[in-house]
């Protein structure tokens, strides 16, 4: 799926890829001390890359369609990337509804939150390399 010549899921990506790490950095500074308004901006993170998020796997499940049909042997490597990533969405879309039922209240989180923020990160870091490597060296969404 393209726009203006460009492989949508692929501009899509960085959104989530950005805001995410954003969130974790910014609960852990308000979890130390910082600024209350860092509470906040973690939050709105969270609920920019979950919405972009499944935007984006929306957008990498059509374009699944071709890989299908001209490059079956990548099928696995392609399902891989998209389920780990998917979990990262869901992770994270939970965390924006429990943080939606608080709102305007928002408090620091815990460090079981920030754990599971921390291994989310971890997790779609993951799932992007693998994601890059589809690019790279497989050449996904790079032919006209």
């Amino acid at each position: 799926m393209k726009i203006f010549g460009h492989p949508l899921h692929m501009i899509l990506i960085h959104f989530p890829s950005a805001l995410f790490p954003m969130d974790l950095i910014c609960s852990a500074i308000a979890f130390t001390g910082g600024a209350s308004a860092l509470i906040h901006a973690a939050y709105y993170a969270t609920l920019g890359g979950a919405a972009l998020g499944w935007l984006a796997i929306i957008t990498g499940a059509v374009d699944l369609v071709p890989i299908v049909r001209d490059k079956p042997a990548l099928i696995s490597k392609v399902l891989k990337h998209g389920g780990v990533n998917t979990l990262v969405v869901i992770g994270f879309s939970a965390i924006a509804m429990h943080g939606f039922q608080h709102y305007p209240e928002i408090t620091p989180d815990t460090v079981f939150m920030l754990s599971m923020k921390a291994v989310l990160v971890v997790i779609m870091f993951a799932g992007n390399f693998i994601g890059g490597s589809l690019v790279l060296k497989d050449r996904i969404g790079t032919q006209q």
